[in-house]
């Protein structure tokens, strides 16, 4: 229907004004998504400019209040996570980094409670170009006094969360870890914060067809934390050692053993926690996956 793209968004597709809608079609885009999305939605069709047929495709994301679950009395407050407006907010402050080096999707358009953006395709990030590009990203932003980014999103969620380790089965270093996260999060409150995406997680990477670029996608939980935080998500969806990849990009804005902290803290919370989501629910975890947690955070 010609009705789903707005004119704004249109204009912004083709460059200038003077466009004009021929066709339209809408495919929603299905899987895993945050807590405050709303739907994800493909737009592609075609637009008539001057004498010339373009055609276009456009990811339309809305995003909606949670409503339901842990985190839903929280979320009505601009520093938690899970806040619904952040991403449109994000979006139209100029603070998502372009590239080259890290970049958001470009934005067509936010309006309303969605955002318009370039459909960037799905050729997978290296986590090692990642990992150097996230970090040459944060040595270099400086961190604004934004009412609306996330605060500390490892320590609101497990403000929420009582895990009950009885009867599981599961390395004895797993829920040990648990156990020391009253320790653990006042190490990583005293340590240097930067701006994190929140969620830089493989999933969220795509590498830019010329290769200058990793385009991250979501940056709905965009807010400060600690230095190693956002390798730490990283790390867990690639599994992979790339500590030294991320340090190469910090380039000596940070003291190494104040990253080394950041990111083996946050990965030892953050893995225990989910290790246990995935053994409740009867779901074995991936291969080497406890191996590799009980290895990075041994100096803990």
């Amino acid at each position: 229907m010609k009705d789903r793209l707005p004119p704004a968004v249109l204009d912004a597709l083709l460059g200038r004004p003077g466009g004009s809608l021929v066709s339209c079609r809408s495919e929603p885009i299905t899987g895993s998504s945050g807590a405050a999305t709303g739907a994800v939605t493909r737009l592609s069709g075609t637009a008539q400019l001057d004498d010339q047929q373009v055609y276009f495709t456009v990811i339309h994301k809305s995003c909606k209040p949670v409503t339901a679950g842990r985190h839903a009395d929280s979320a009505v407050d601009p520093r938690h996570w899970a806040n619904w407006r952040r991403e449109p907010l994000a979006y139209s402050s100029g603070l998502l980094p372009s590239g080259p080096g890290l970049a958001a999707p470009r934005c067509y358009g936010v309006i309303g409670d969605g955002v318009y953006l370039a459909d960037v395709g799905t050729i997978p990030e290296s986590p090692a170009t990642a990992a150097h590009r996230l970090g040459r990203w944060q040595a270099d932003t400086t961190t604004p006094d934004l009412p609306w980014l996330s605060g500390h999103q490892l320590a609101q969620r497990i403000a929420v969360s009582d895990l009950n380790w009885t009867d599981l089965n599961v390395h004895p270093r797993i829920p040990a870890l648990w156990e020391q996260r009253a320790e653990l999060l006042n190490c990583l409150s005293q340590l240097p914060h930067v701006l994190v995406h929140g969620d830089f997680s493989h999933g969220n990477l795509r590498a830019s067809e010329d290769g200058l670029a990793t385009v991250v996608l979501d940056w709905a939980t965009l807010g400060t934390g600690p230095v190693g935080a956002d390798l730490a998500s990283l790390v867990l969806t690639a599994l992979g050692r790339h500590l030294p990849h991320y340090l190469d990009g910090l380039n000596g804005r940070f003291e190494t053993a104040d990253v080394d902290l950041g990111y083996r803290a946050t990965l030892a919370l953050t893995g225990a926690g989910r290790i246990h989501w995935m053994l409740t629910r009867g779901m074995t975890p991936p291969d080497n996956y406890t191996d590799f947690i009980i290895a990075e955070t041994n100096s803990l």
